[in-house]
């Protein structure tokens, strides 16, 4: 079996073995439909950043639209510890 991104066993076997639920996971990405998308459909929250593969309006082109969109990396990290833990 090969498995990738937007895959949800991707996301969930990324997961396993750490003890943490999908619903308590984060994953930031610059890539709308992969990362995020595959993210969230695996039950993931999914961090939209404005950096690398990211082109305007690519929030619009997936349902549920991202969690949240960050300007960058550190941005996206540092919503996770303010709002998340």
């Amino acid at each position: 079996m090969v498995v990738g991104k937007p895959e949800k066993t991707f996301f969930l076997e990324a997961l396993r073995g750490t003890g943490c639920a999908p619903e308590e996971a984060v994953m930031i990405g610059d890539d709308c439909r992969d990362d995020v998308g595959g993210a969230q459909n695996a039950g993931m929250r999914g961090i939209l950043v404005r950096t690398g593969k990211y082109r305007p309006a690519d929030e619009g082109k997936i349902n549920p639209a991202p969690y949240l969109t960050c300007e960058n990396f550190p941005e996206a990290v540092e919503h996770i510890l303010e709002h998340l833990l």
